[in-house]
C-alpha cells in the first residue's frame, strides 16, 4: 500500500510514524556495513519530524482545551529521546552497545508515537474549523522540508 498524498496533519503524522517504524526495522536487520548510514537516515527523519512538531503541532495543541499539558508531556518525551540520540552519535554502529541504545531509542519513540496517536490526534481532530487540519498539514510539511538536515557529521 503506497502513501497517499494528503495535507491532513493527522494523516501526515501517522505516515511519519509508519516511515520511522520501517526505518527502525531496516536498521535492526541491517548488515553491519550499512548500519551507520541507516542510523543517520533515521536521525534525519526523527529531527525533521520533531522540528515540525515543535513549530506546528505543539502550538496548535496548546490552543485546544487541555492541550498544553499534553504538549508539554510529549515535548518531555522528545527531550529524553534526544539524549539517547546524542549518546548514539558517539557510539560505534558495529558495537553491541549501539544496538542496545537503538532498541532503547526505538522503545522511547514508539511510546511517544502511541501517546500522540491516543491523545494528540483526537484533540486536534476535534477542532471543527474548516480546513484546519489541512492548513496545519501544509505548515508541517513545509517545516519538515526547512528543518536542518541531520546528515552524518563526517559526510560533509
Amino acid at each position: 500500500m503506497g502513501i497517499v498524498p494528503t495535507d491532513d496533519l493527522i494523516a501526515l503524522l501517522a505516515q511519519d510514524h509508519e516511515a520511522i517504524k520501517e526505518r527502525f526495522l531496516e536498521l535492526g536487520h541491517a548488515d553491519p556495513d550499512v548500519r551507520g548510514q541507516l542510523f543517520w537516515e533515521l536521525v534525519d527523519q526523527l529531527v525533521r519530524h520533531e522540528v515540525a512538531e515543535e513549530v506546528v503541532v505543539y502550538p496548535a495543541l496548546r490552543q485546544e482545551p487541555g492541550g498544553a499539558a499534553i504538549a508539554e508531556a510529549r515535548r518531555r518525551e522528545e527531550s529524553e529521546a534526544e539524549h539517547v540520540l546524542a549518546r548514539l552519535e558517539t557510539l560505534d554502529p558495529l558495537s553491541e552497545e549501539f544496538r542496545g541504545a537503538v532498541r532503547s531509542l526505538e522503545s522511547a519513540v514508539w511510546d511517544h508515537a502511541q501517546k500522540e496517536e491516543a491523545e494528540v490526534f483526537p484533540l486536534l481532530a476535534a477542532n471543527e474549523e474548516s480546513g484546519y487540519l489541512a492548513l496545519l498539514g501544509q505548515r508541517f510539511r513545509g517545516e519538515k522540508l526547512a528543518a536542518p538536515n541531520a546528515a552524518h557529521p563526517r559526510s560533509a
